[in-house]
């Protein structure tokens, strides 16, 4: 069955948001004199914030999470987006395709870097994190979304740079994308993410057109 259809993701997936986060982390340890590597502040201090202290009790998290935080919002209006974003929005859109957008990010800060990047037009229904739905894997989110733009699952395709994302567009009937490219492996594990089995792989957002 044809895509009518498209849910994307936000972060790791249209925007190196991911990559803004860790230089927040980054900027909070060097200002108190820590040293991490990128894949360390990764596995510890990016998930399972409330367990963080736990693990790290000589580290003042919550301090430490809040500038992190700070230094995200002071950075949106400049993320990098990756290669060909714009340009593959309006390729699509052009095809008559329902672009769409479901994130965990905040509505606060997903609002301030959709509209730096005069981004938000391009999309008939945007959900944000804390918009009452719920977060992925749950399902919730995407069948809100189709429900807003009267879209079958079956013609809808999900992308995301995530195994939720993948999880997620599976259990709501929907086809599924996995963004990987080699960037993000310093984010994700590979092979996780690949036992999913997503329905395609993708290694630039231009690929979307050759898909669909």
């Amino acid at each position: 069955m044809s895509i009518n259809n498209v849910i994307f993701d936000w972060d790791g997936t249209l925007a190196k948001t991911l990559d803004l986060w860790l230089e927040g982390f980054q900027v909070s340890f060097s200002s108190r004199g820590l040293r991490f590597d990128p894949k360390y502040i990764v596995k510890e201090f990016f998930h399972d914030h409330p367990e963080v202290p736990n693990r790290h009790p000589d580290i003042e998290f919550p301090t430490v999470a809040e500038e992190t935080r700070n230094y995200v919002l002071n950075g949106l209006s400049t993320v990098e987006l990756y290669e060909g974003v714009t340009e593959t929005l309006k390729s699509l859109k052009n095809k008559g395709i329902t672009l769409t957008l479901v994130t965990s990010s905040p509505r606060h800060l997903l609002d301030r870097a959709l509209g730096a990047h005069n981004l938000e037009f391009f999309f008939d229904s945007i959900v944000a994190g804390d918009d009452g739905f719920g977060h992925k894997p749950s399902p919730m989110p995407f069948k809100a979304t189709l429900e807003r733009v009267g879209a079958m699952a079956s013609e809808t395709l999900i992308i995301g740079d995530s195994h939720v994302d993948i999880q997620a567009g599976k259990s709501s009937g929907c086809q599924t994308c996995w963004f990987a490219p080699e960037h993000n492996s310093l984010f994700h594990d590979f092979e996780r993410i690949g036992s999913t089995s997503p329905d395609h792989e993708i290694s630039r957002v231009q690929e979307l057109n050759e898909i669909l």
